[in-house]
């Protein structure tokens, strides 16, 4: 217990001195998420099995006492062509919805269409927080996200490089931020995204942040704590919102 007790105070110390190093309007995240990636082999049926289930009494009473907002993403740069992403304000309200959507027989069914329209075994998930966030992703459609793996020791170091190249950078790129990854963080430790409404804007943003000296300096200070696991495009296809 103790250690848990050290382990809170640490990260929220951590938060703290990080956000009061930025100027830019970076902030710390509330958002907890969940990212499910599909690979998906029937676009239609897999399109339909959400729309059944997102028209369910199910999915009203998960979205009305759980704030579960849902949104589904077309994905490039990986062997997983979609993504489901489902977030919450709060872990409790999270672990209400999860509670929820396990008990509906709506949220079996749909689950067996998936088995039928993806590829089964190459699915995977993994929680996040979002730690630290500049903009607002919710207004923006397209998405760099890079997926990269910290050693375990050095996140602080990692999070204080960013945010001085992020600062540096702040014009190039609509919004962007950081998750942790809480479970499922085998390969993965954080994501990084950057988000526009342009695919041009957020490619220009993109080449004018890796071509600045404040990307060199980055990457001097990051490349021995830090493995690139892979970079993708994520294209909103549809938002399921909690309040309609």
């Amino acid at each position: 217990m103790k250690k848990n007790i050290l382990l809170i105070l640490s990260i929220g110390l951590l938060s703290h001195s990080l956000i009061a190093q930025s100027s830019t309007g970076l902030r710390e995240g509330e958002v907890k998420a969940e990212f499910h990636f599909f690979n998906v082999t029937d676009p239609e049926g897999f399109v339909s099995a959400i729309e059944t289930f997102d028209a369910s009494s199910c999915a009203k009473k998960w979205r009305e006492e759980s704030g579960a907002n849902v949104a589904l993403y077309s994905r490039f740069g990986s062997r997983q062509t979609h993504i489901i992403l489902v977030t919450y304000d709060s872990y409790d309200q999270m672990q209400l919805g999860q509670g929820i959507f396990s008990s509906c027989a709506e949220s079996a069914v749909m689950s067996l269409a998936f088995d039928k329209t993806t590829n089964s075994g190459d699915y995977y998930n993994y929680l996040t927080e979002l730690a630290l966030e500049a903009g607002d992703w919710r207004e923006n459609t397209v998405f760099s996200n890079v997926e990269i793996k910290v050693d375990g020791t050095n996140e602080a170091t990692y999070l204080d490089a960013w945010i001085e190249l992020t600062d540096a950078n702040s014009d190039s790129v609509g919004s962007y931020g950081i998750n942790r990854v809480l479970f499922g963080n085998k390969y993965v430790s954080h994501m990084i995204f950057s988000g526009s409404n342009s695919l041009d804007d957020l490619v220009s943003g993109l080449k004018q942040t890796y071509s600045s000296d404040a990307y060199t300096s980055f990457n001097r200070k990051v490349g021995k704590i830090r493995k690139t696991v892979n970079t993708t495009l994520a294209q909103l296809v549809k938002a399921y919102p909690a309040e309609r």
